[in-house]
C-alpha cells in the first residue's frame, strides 16, 4: 500500500488556504465528474490529482504518471472509505478545505429572524445579482442535506433543486427571488408589526443590533428595511426594492453618513414612518 507521503504535502497546502463555499465547492466535484455519475474515478482521479498537485506546486512541471499513481493509492488508502477506489462527494469534502456548514448555526431554529435570513441570503447569493441562481441553489441544498444528517450524491442534490424550483419559482425564470426563497426559509413574525412606545424601542433595537456592535449595519440593515417595506405594502418585496428604500434611507437617516444606523437615528426613523 502507498505510503501517505505522497499525499501530504498538497493536503498540507490546502489546508492553509481560504476555505471552499458549498457552491464552490460542489462545482469543482462536477468539473471532475466528467461522466455524471456521482464519483471522481479512474482518469477523472488522475486529472483531479494532476490539479491538486499543480495548486500546491506553483510554476513545477506537472507530476509523472509514476507519480500520479502514487499520489492516487496514499489518497484512496486515507480517504476511500469503502475501498471502492472512487472518490465520492462526502469523500472530497475530507479531502478539499469546505467551510463549515453555514445552516448548521439555525439548526434548532423554527423560523429565522429578517436578520438571519439575510445572513443567510447574502451567504449564498454569491455574485450579488438579487437572485438564488441554480448553482448558488445547489450550494445551499448541500448545506441543507449535511444539515439533515442526509448522504450528499450530486443526483440527490439536483432532484432537490428541480423539486424546490418548480414549487417556489413561480414565474419560472430558473431562480429564486427574494420573496421566494422565504416561502423557504420562513422569517418569524415581522417585528415591526408590532406597537412602539418607549419601553419598546430597546426591543427593537436589540432584535436588529444583533452583534451588539452599537450600530445596524450590513445584513442588519437590509432585514431592518425588509420589515418596514413589509409592514407598509401587502405586496411581495425584492433585492430591488430594498436597495432602492435603502439608498433613500441612508440620504435621510444616516445623519452622520458612516453608512449605519445608530440609536438616534432609528428612533428618527421610526417616528417618521409612524407619521
Amino acid at each position: 500500500m502507498a505510503s501517505e507521503c505522497g499525499v501530504q504535502p498538497f493536503v498540507t497546502h490546502f489546508q492553509g488556504k481560504t476555505k471552499l463555499t458549498s457552491c464552490d465547492f460542489l462545482k469543482i466535484f462536477r468539473e471532475f465528474d466528467k461522466d455524471g455519475n456521482g464519483f471522481i474515478e479512474a482518469g477523472e482521479l488522475d486529472e483531479f490529482l494532476k490539479a491538486l498537485w499543480k495548486e500546491g506546486h506553483p510554476g513545477k512541471n506537472e507530476p509523472d504518471s509514476n507519480e500520479i499513481d502514487s499520489m492516487k493509492e496514499a489518497i484512496l488508502q486515507k480517504f476511500d472509505d469503502n475501498f471502492d477506489r472512487k472518490i465520492n462527494l462526502e469523500e472530497l469534502a475530507r479531502i478539499l478545505p469546505t467551510e463549515e456548514n453555514f445552516l448548521a448555526q439555525f439548526q434548532h431554529t423554527t423560523n429565522l429572524t429578517s436578520v438571519d435570513f439575510f445572513k443567510v441570503w447574502t451567504h449564498y447569493d454569491l455574485d450579488r445579482s438579487g437572485y438564488i441562481e441554480s448553482n448558488e441553489l445547489e450550494g445551499f441544498l448541500v448545506d441543507l442535506l449535511g444539515r439533515e444528517g442526509m448522504s450528499l450524491d450530486p443526483q440527490r442534490v439536483c432532484d432537490y433543486k428541480d423539486a424546490m424550483l418548480d414549487l417556489f419559482d413561480k414565474n419560472k425564470d430558473g431562480k429564486l427571488s427574494l420573496s421566494e426563497m422565504s416561502k423557504i426559509l420562513p422569517m418569524e413574525e415581522n417585528f415591526l408589526n408590532r406597537k412602539i412606545n418607549d419601553a419598546q424601542f430597546d426591543d427593537i433595537w436589540n432584535k436588529y443590533d444583533q452583534d451588539g456592535s452599537g450600530f445596524i449595519a450590513d445584513d442588519e440593515i437590509d432585514a431592518l428595511i425588509h420589515d418596514l417595506l413589509k409592514r407598509n405594502s401587502e405586496g411581495e418585496v425584492e433585492v430591488e426594492d430594498i436597495k432602492k428604500f435603502k439608498a433613500v434611507l441612508m440620504e435621510s437617516f444616516d445623519t452622520n453618513k458612516d453608512g449605519k444606523i445608530g440609536k438616534d437615528e432609528l428612533k428618527l426613523l421610526l417616528v417618521a414612518q409612524k407619521s
